[in-house]
């Protein structure tokens, strides 16, 4: 299991200054909220649903801390207004998302902001007083998890099934915390009323992409690692897919019966790829893995080859030129980088592509900088790649910039702050801005954009993920705004989280971002195994969305 690569930072003495200076909290603008009539309805809004007996709100039950809001057949409740902070938690923020008409009536699915999953009638039960669920979407529309709004009085709603006719409502219109929320026959009762509220736009979890990781077949290969950066392709017979590329990953054939890890296995390669057939193709069983055929471990779903002296190759942020695709490594030994490279793929129909490493001007050695934290190619003949040097003890970052021309993908300039040289320059007066403790840079609207969050091996109090931007690769980014909250938990105690990417081909035609992150077997002071296993949940990439206009996009 990875473990983090802490450098020592520079600001030794100071180290409380820097990092407060770093990580000063950004103020958010007020929640926007209004109540909704049936004419103000939209096809795709955020909102909250109050019970208009017991004024408390809808949410999904179970336990935060075992990561029970997150999971299939997670019970529906009412509760008062949870907070963390000064922030409503996402567990009772939903979307309505509009996805047929019949007979002259809307239907939609209702969406949990917290866990991606809709509201579901278990087994499409017809049964009155049977409490109501959240359940990942099905491929085909499912009348069990479609809903039609019914207007009783202005803002007010009864919310009925399409397949059963049967209303939400609280059992027994109980007014406290924690009552279940069930279906039963329609009545004039307010236990059966909601109450529509139109909120800001927020951050959600992405159920469909978070399973697209779960990949339990021996046939497929990587079935849990970590990093996950993500590479469009346009050439040839791959135009449309999409490869990912992975850090330490265990194979398919170490999941047991039970869809755990014996716990004592170590990963099986230390980089994958596989292969997404297209943009939105989310089922993983259509994903295999690519192999190459000058493997110098005998292992052809390890890509990017191990060096000798050294005991692992960690792929990076990649693009694609032409017929190739150029991917960053950072390689070393036990906890300890000695160095990077750039890998040349060269692309095939099939699944069997040929990787060679190569080594770009002032790569050589370089371990202060690691160019991972990005590769975008934003048309005017470069690409410029992006990296992170480790300051403040782990906690904090420069951000570099380099750049090679497209034809010339060898042939790199380094940003030393105010022109490009031949050779990286470290350190505060060639960065070109501060950052968090793990990073990447994508690009999309004609924006840089900074995902940026703090490095959760070291058991941080603050998990939150935050945004900035701008409109040059040189700087100066925007003020980082806060976008998320982590709300993993491994043993009721927080897990390690890692290896923020920005997908920016993944567009859903509604305007919002795809970010992943990585989290790991374990928390802090915490063993990895569980009884005699590892929980294969633990090592996988967890999706959300964030509203374009939530960061000026």
């Amino acid at each position: 299991m990875k473990k983090s690569l802490i450098k020592t930072g520079i600001c030794l003495l100071a180290l409380t200054s820097c990092k407060e200076s770093l990580l000063a909290p950004v103020e958010k603008p007020p929640q926007v909220e209004s109540i909704m009539s049936a004419a103000a309805l939209t096809d795709y809004m955020t909102v909250t649903l109050k019970n208009v007996k017991s004024n408390k709100f809808l949410e999904v039950g179970g336990n935060p801390v075992q990561n029970a809001k997150f999971k299939d057949n997670g019970l529906l409740q009412q509760w008062e207004t949870s907070m963390s902070g000064s922030e409503v938690d996402l567990w009772q923020k939903w979307h309505l998302i509009y996805q047929t008409t019949a007979g002259g009536i809307k239907y939609y699915h209702i969406r949990s902001l917290h866990s991606g999953k809709l509201i579901d009638v278990p087994s499409g039960t017809n049964v009155s007083g049977t409490v109501m669920q959240q359940y990942a979407a099905f491929p085909l529309l499912a009348d069990q998890q479609l809903w039609r709004l019914v207007e009783v009085t202005t803002g007010q709603y009864r919310i009925v099934n399409k397949g059963n006719g049967l209303a939400l409502s609280v059992a027994g219109g109980a007014t406290g915390n924690g009552a279940q929320v069930i279906q039963e026959t329609s009545v004039n009762d307010t236990k059966q009323y909601w109450t529509i509220t139109a909120i800001a736009a927020d951050t959600y979890r992405d159920d469909e992409v978070v399973r697209f990781f779960y990949r339990n077949s021996a046939s497929l290969g990587s079935a849990a690692f970590d990093q996950g950066n993500s590479i469009p392709l346009t050439w040839g017979a791959n135009n449309g897919k999409v490869l990912w590329v992975t850090q330490d990953a265990w194979d398919g054939s170490q999941v047991q019966s039970n869809g755990m890890f014996n716990c004592g296995n170590f990963h099986s390669y230390s980089n994958s790829v596989f292969i997404q057939p297209s943009k939105t193709n989310w089922n993983p069983n259509s994903a295999p893995n690519m192999t190459i055929n000058n493997s110098t471990s005998g292992k052809p779903k390890q890509i990017f080859n191990i060096q000798p002296g050294t005991s692992w190759t960690w792929s990076g942020p990649g693009i694609e030129i032409g017929d190739k695709v150029w991917v960053q490594c950072g390689e070393g030994n036990g906890l300890t980088a000695t160095g990077q490279s750039f890998y040349r793929l060269t692309q095939s129909s099939g699944t069997q592509w040929v990787a060679e490493r190569m080594m770009p001007n002032g790569f050589a050695g370089q371990t202060a900088i690691s160019y991972s934290t990005g590769l975008v190619k934003p048309g005017d003949g470069y690409v410029y790649a992006f990296g992170s040097e480790a300051v403040f003890f782990g906690y904090g970052s420069y951000i570099h910039v380099a750049r090679f021309p497209e034809s010339n993908p060898l042939q790199w300039q380094y940003y030393n702050g105010s022109t490009w040289t031949s050779t990286p320059v470290a350190g505060e007066t060639s960065k070109i801005t501060d950052a968090r403790g793990s990073n990447s840079v994508a690009y999309l609207n004609g924006k840089y954009i900074l995902m940026t969050m703090d490095q959760g091996f070291n058991c941080d109090p603050d998990r939150s993920v935050y945004i900035s931007t701008s409109s040059s690769p040189t700087g100066p980014f925007s003020t980082q705004i806060k976008v998320y909250t982590i709300k993993e938990y491994f043993k009721e105690q927080y897990t390690r989280y890692y290896t923020p990417v920005i997908h920016p081909e993944f567009v859903n035609g509604r305007n919002e971002l795809l970010l992943t992150y990585s989290v790991n077997f374990s928390a802090c002071g915490l063993d990895g195994c569980e009884g005699a296993y590892l929980d294969p949940y633990y090592y996988r990439l967890k999706g959300i969305r964030v509203p374009y206009s939530k960061i000026g996009l």
